[in-house]
């Protein structure tokens, strides 16, 4: 396959480098714009500026399955109108929703394919966020991505609860939500904290995953034949991350099935956040 990186040649470098691994790729093109772009079978656009969802309808207009890799973007009408070209061309659209194509959630979404519970937990030290407001709504928001991806249904039931120190100086984020299939995901953010601690808990009936998600370590729980619980550890590299996800991306076209994050799921993504932002200022 012939693939071009679109945008910033530093990032573009390090994603040729991400590719190269691959067989199937034969091919890299780095490219300022996407007007630069010849004849590719897919094309990485790596851009953050606000009309990147522009570049990225352009591209699937033009027929490039597209790798989109940039902050979740929540605009629902321009989503809707890639979702919509995406169709109508055929084009497979896959969004770096890094919380689902992380080597151990990828894993972990093999082995619990229809979560009952679904618990993150996430504190950050407050030095480590610049711009606060922007930088603390794309950590609830990455985490409502992937719980939304997992457990894949309709949500029946939504509460929200955001604590911001006179107004402005946002702290602390509480997220439940209830599915229509009976499945709960609940998300707490403390953006104040002492030490940074990142964990998610995954549970059925039957078995259990805990996951330190910085160190990319599982733990797997279930019922021995003795009955008595036993955990099996499981250790991923995290560093592996976009090159897995490159890959992902480039078998879902040529296996001509949906991609790991497709334009569905981040359509989906922007409506709800939208519904959570208006129930946040209704009630602030």
């Amino acid at each position: 396959m012939k693939i071009g990186i679109v945008g910033d040649a530093t990032r573009g470098v390090a994603w040729e480098q991400h590719l190269r691994p691959h067989n199937i790729v034969e091919q890299v093109d780095l490219c300022p714009s996407l007007n630069d772009l010849s004849s590719v079978d897919a094309c990485f656009i790596l851009d953050e500026s606000e009309n990147n969802l522009d570049i990225l309808l352009e591209a699937v207009q033009c027929g490039y399955h597209s790798f989109f890799v940039a902050k979740q973007p929540t605009d629902i009408k321009k989503l809707e109108k890639i979702h919509r070209a995406a169709r109508e061309s055929g084009c497979n659209v896959q969004f770096a929703q890094w919380p689902s194509l992380a080597p151990a959630t990828r894993w972990m979404m093999d082995v619990i394919k229809k979560p009952t519970y679904l618990h993150i937990e996430k504190h950050i030290q407050r030095n480590q966020l610049i711009d606060l407001p922007s930088e603390f709504r794309n950590l609830w928001i990455d985490e409502l991505g992937l719980c939304m991806k997992w457990l894949n249904g309709g949500i029946h039931h939504l509460e929200a609860k955001q604590i911001s120190l006179e107004g402005e100086h946002p702290a602390m984020m509480h997220l439940f939500l209830r599915f229509d299939s009976g499945s709960t995901a609940s998300i707490n953010i403390y953006a104040v904290a002492s030490e940074n601690r990142h964990l998610r808990l995954i549970s059925t009936k039957h078995e259990m995953l805990d996951c330190n998600v910085p160190e990319q370590q599982v733990k797997h729980g279930k019922i021995s034949a003795s009955n008595r619980m036993f955990f099996e550890k499981h250790i991923f590299d995290p560093s592996t991350a976009a090159e897995k996800a490159a890959l992902l991306f480039l078998k879902s076209i040529q296996l001509g099935r949906d991609s790991g994050y497709n334009s569905f799921d981040a359509l989906q993504l922007a409506i709800q956040v939208d519904r959570i932002e208006s129930r946040l200022e209704r009630f602030s």
